[in-house]
Formats: structure tokens, sequence, C-alpha cells
């Protein structure tokens, strides 16, 4: 274990001084070996070397500020620690095939390269897995909104008695952008957080992407999913299986109680969801991270 605490040392250091400059020496002696064993058990460990992964976190960090804000490019450049904007436009075409201020342009919704967290091993031996971290853009949704409570639902299945009332709904509706994804959003009461799992009350949101400049259908409600940094889980209804291992708890259990402790992230305040897939068995989970 002591490789991985100690590696793990370095990446702190890598992330605490990304915008700054670093040399390899600086880093080994963080970790506490020489430069030929850092760089070797770094590359084994890690899966590439050094200076990969500091321009990779530099980069991603770079992309999300491009992706969202409107900040001036060279301004982003020099504040995650590139030299020039040149250097910076060079290294992100290179990395992501297009230079920054086109990607900006084409509204990407990229997958970001996070810190890598060496010391996420839960006691109880369970897989930790690594979902793609991905900058997601606003979506505007059309659908509707039911108050529900967790007992209940339990007790009747309400969360699919509505994605039926809205599947109904739905067939004479044209203002929709891809009815072949479906979306869940679940808004809780704050009042509710202390109460038991079965007495929690909340907003469950079932719908489609809508088209901007269509008409509300009598019903039907809009709802804005914020622009956000997302962990993405994919669910096999079938197999149950999450990003392909199998599990023995439900998801958000995993979710919640064993992947969020071990990972570097902390839940962000924009609201989580889910996307269904029409014809397969296979819901996405977004999870709303910073």
């Amino acid at each position: 274990m002591s490789y991985y605490v100690n590696l793990q040392k370095a990446i702190d250091y890598i992330e605490d001084n990304l915008k700054s400059k670093m040399s390899l020496g600086q880093i080994s002696k963080v970790a506490g070996y020489s430069i030929p064993h850092f760089y070797r058990v770094f590359l084994a460990i890690v899966g590439c070397p050094v200076k990969e992964y500091v321009r990779k976190r530099k980069l991603s960090n770079a992309m999300f500020d491009v992706v969202t804000s409107k900040r001036c490019i060279i301004d982003i450049a020099f504040e995650n620690g590139f030299e020039s904007h040149e250097v910076f436009t060079r290294s992100f075409k290179l990395a992501y095939g297009m230079p920054p201020s086109r990607f900006r342009k084409f509204q990407v919704e990229p997958i970001l390269y996070e810190k890598v967290n060496l010391l996420s091993i839960n006691s109880g031996g369970e897989t930790i897995l690594n979902p793609e971290i991905i900058c997601k853009e606003e979506k505007l949704l059309l659908g509707i909104a039911r108050k529900i409570n967790q007992r209940d639902n339990i007790k009747f299945g309400l969360l699919l008695k509505v994605r039926n009332e809205f599947m109904e709904m739905v067939r004479t509706n044209e203002n929709k952008a891809n009815a072949d994804l479906s979306y869940a959003v679940y808004d809780y009461n704050a009042e509710d957080i202390g109460k038991e799992d079965d007495e929690i009350n909340y907003t469950y949101f079932y719908g489609i992407e809508a088209l901007e400049s269509g008409n509300v259908p009598t019903g039907m409600v809009k709802k804005v999913l914020p622009q956000g940094k997302y962990a993405v889980f994919s669910y096999d209804t079938i197999n149950n299986t999450l990003n392909g291992e199998r599990l023995s708890q439900g998801v958000y259990d995993y979710i919640d109680g064993i992947w969020l402790p071990n990972s570097c992230f902390e839940l962000a305040e924009t609201p989580d969801y889910e996307i269904f897939h029409k014809n397969e068995n296979r819901i996405d989970f977004y999870i709303s991270i910073k």
C-alpha cells in the first residue's frame, strides 16, 4: 500500500500546483523516490507518464473553463498554467482535434480527465467504479411533474405510473427533439432531508428534450437542466450491472454509499437525473458533482 500512499502524495502535490511550473524532480521528491524510480512506478500504477498526467489535468481544467464560461481564451490559458496562447492552442488542438475557440462554438459536451485517487479502496472489498466525468450542456425538457411520497411509491409503483402517464400524453405531442431519450429528475424538499427514507417527499419530473420555440401542451411543464459536471453511470436493467459490474445493492445505495466516499468528488447543488433509452434495457445516471 505504501506505493499508493506515496504516489497519492505526489498526485495531491501536482493538483495543488497545476497553475505553476513543476519539475519532475520536485514531484518525485514529494513521493520520496528518485526520479527514475518515481517515473517507473507512476507509469505502472497511474497508467501514463508524469508529464502526460500533468498535461491532461491542465488541459481538462482549461477545457472545462472554455466550455462553461465566456472568458477570453488567453486568460484561460494563463490561469491554467500554460506559457502562451500558442502553446495552449497547439496542445488543445492536439488533444481534442480542434482549437479551443471552435470547441466552444460547437458546444461540445466533453469527457473530463479528473484527478486520480489511488486510495479509493473500500474496506468492505467493494469494486470502486471509474465513471466517465462529463461536462453536460444545459438541457430544456418538456414533461410532467408529480408530487411523490416514497412510502406510496414503494407500495403502488408511482414512478412507473408517472412514466406511463407521460408516454400516453406525448404520443400526440409534436413539440419534442428526441423521443428516444426520456429524462427523470428528482427535486427534494429541504425539510425532508432528515426523515426516514419512506417518509421523504419529492417532485418527480419525467419528460423529453423540448424544442426551444414549442408551445407547452396542457398538463405539461418545461424544466431546465443546468450545465454542469456529472459522473455518468450506466445501468443494465436486465443483468443488474452498473458500468459492467454486478450490483449487490441499489444503484443509488452504491453511488452514494460506496463510490462517492471513495472518490475525489463532492455532490453539487445542481440536480441529478436519469436518462432512459427507448428500446434498450439501459438507464444512465448523471450524478452532479464538483
